[in-house]
């Protein structure tokens, strides 16, 4: 069973930060918070860094590198089947570092099904971070199970490419994160921004701009 991503304790009570206890309303009218008392709220229970939460404009994108590829952590959760609150907290929670928490592997045992291929045996969300891998989890799941040669399945790009994952960090406004943040921010279909970057050849803040027309889609600040 999905656990509830939002945990509100952490919004209640005193509040710990700056060497100071404060509630949630008195956080939300101090000058150093960013954001109004809802979103303060909501950042806390979604397990942000009580400093961060109150003064930080928009919480960075998590970017690690594995095997010498570089995603965002929600990229890497698309990539592996993890699910992305469950890599999140395991690293900022539990206090695992990336390895870890990726060797804890996704929960299902679809996932964790053993795959032999290129004389090694491993479980099927480590072949999708293997430097031969091309391809995401979900894609290589279904050509296994449609009977594809294990070598194959893992080393064919997809005809789409977007089955590769979609965590690879774009900068952009002075900021840098995944597709799927960017679409976030910027309230546009992460359809749209990849359409235009890939098929009209458009840079990031081009693809951007072109949607909101002559207002700027994001805000840096």
């Amino acid at each position: 069973m999905r656990t509830n991503r939002y945990n509100w304790e952490l919004a209640r009570g005193s509040i710990h930060a700056f060497d100071e206890w404060k509630t949630l309303a008195s956080w939300a009218e101090d000058p150093r918070c960013v954001v109004k008392r809802e979103a303060l709220r909501t950042r806390l229970a979604l397990g942000w860094h009580r400093e961060d939460a109150i003064a930080r404009s928009r919480q960075p994108p998590l970017e690690y590198t594995y095997n010498g590829r570089t995603l965002t952590l929600r990229g890497w959760a698309d990539q592996t089947g993890i699910n992305y609150h469950t890599f999140y907290n395991r690293i900022h929670k539990s206090g695992l570092n990336f390895e870890e928490a990726l060797a804890k592997g996704p929960e299902g045992a679809h996932f964790t099904m053993p795959v032999t291929a290129f004389g090694e045996t491993k479980n099927l969300h480590r072949w999708a971070v293997d430097p031969r891998a091309n391809c995401s989890v979900t894609p290589l799941r279904r050509r296994l199970a449609e009977g594809w040669e294990t070598e194959q399945a893992i080393t064919d790009v997809p005809d789409n490419r977007h089955a590769l994952g979609s965590g690879v960090p774009y900068n952009a406004y002075g900021l840098r994160m995944g597709i799927e943040d960017w679409a976030r921010h910027a309230q546009i279909p992460a359809g749209i921004i990849r359409q235009r970057m890939e098929h009209h050849a458009l840079p990031l803040e081009s693809a951007l701009h072109r949607w909101a027309g002559r207002r700027t889609p994001l805000n840096a600040t």
